[in-house]
């Protein structure tokens, strides 16, 4: 009997252990980002706060629509309310692809998705990326974010946004070229899309990026390992506004830049 109640004592022990590990671990996690709260995992979102969404919370996805295979992009999120806003946090996932925090501060990735790694206390806008997969085919983006003064917050779903993954265009010829080369766009004006050509001697990896006119980067269209050959890719430019746009590659010791100019 003594021996029973010795083993009853551990095990309960062991309960109360694991049960204020559980709280602990779960409070950490809501504090500095919780991830499985998308309507890729729920049907209904971040039940964790509530059963149903609430429209005073605003949750917006912003980038391209279309993103070439292998391309790392930009995209934008912001969460706000139309109420006071003391806390609130944010829960992004993919169905294919790889998400990343860039630069930004405030969020990170937990299980592949982006999330807060502290509260927001105020509306907020920050840039994420997003590394499309290799091949064709269409993604969808979720997004969940809570805003607001009560704890916890309420919630909203952003509307799911859909990309497009398209491969570059491919070789164009098979006779291997004498020399790394960027060609201009064409065509150039273009308005709102063009092609730009591009050689590889050897195999590598081949960056080729898009930069406004004071430098910023706004496009990643290709990031990925070429074989020699002759390319081409289309840059859609629809996005953006009217004005002059820098585009570079880069491939070992190689690189190269070229001026093309969006009229809409």
């Amino acid at each position: 009997m003594q021996k029973f109640y010795k083993k009853k004592h551990i095990l309960m022990s062991v309960f109360a252990l694991f049960f204020l590990l559980g709280i602990s671990v779960l409070l950490y996690a809501y504090g500095n980002g919780v991830s499985g709260c998308t309507l890729k995992t729920h049907t209904t979102g971040c039940n964790c706060h509530s059963t149903s969404s609430n429209s005073s919370v605003t949750v917006t996805l912003s980038g391209p629509d279309t993103v070439l295979a292998g391309s790392t992009n930009n995209f934008t999120f912001s969460v706000g309310t139309s109420g006071s806003f003391t806390r609130g946090g944010i829960d992004i996932a993919v169905s294919d692809g790889i998400l990343g925090i860039g630069s930004s501060s405030g969020i990170k990735i937990l299980n592949s998705e982006v999330v807060h790694s502290a509260k927001f206390t105020s509306a907020t806008t920050k840039t994420f990326t997003f590394t499309a997969p290799s091949t064709n085919g269409t993604i969808t983006m979720y997004a969940t974010g809570a805003a607001g003064s009560s704890s916890p917050p309420p919630w909203n779903n952003a509307p799911n946004k859909t990309i497009v993954v398209k491969t570059i265009s491919g070789i164009e010829n098979n006779t291997a070229p004498v020399s790394f080369s960027l060609s201009q766009n064409y065509p150039n004006p273009f308005n709102p899309i063009t092609k730009i050509n591009y050689s590889v001697t050897k195999s590598g990896n081949v960056k080729l990026t898009v930069y406004d006119i004071l430098g910023n980067q706004v496009y990643t269209l290709i990031n990925h390992k070429h074989e020699a050959g002759n390319y081409s890719v289309d840059f859609d430019g629809s996005r953006l506004s009217s004005g002059t746009y820098i585009y570079k590659i880069e491939s070992g010791d190689f690189s190269e830049i070229k001026k093309m100019t969006l009229i809409k």
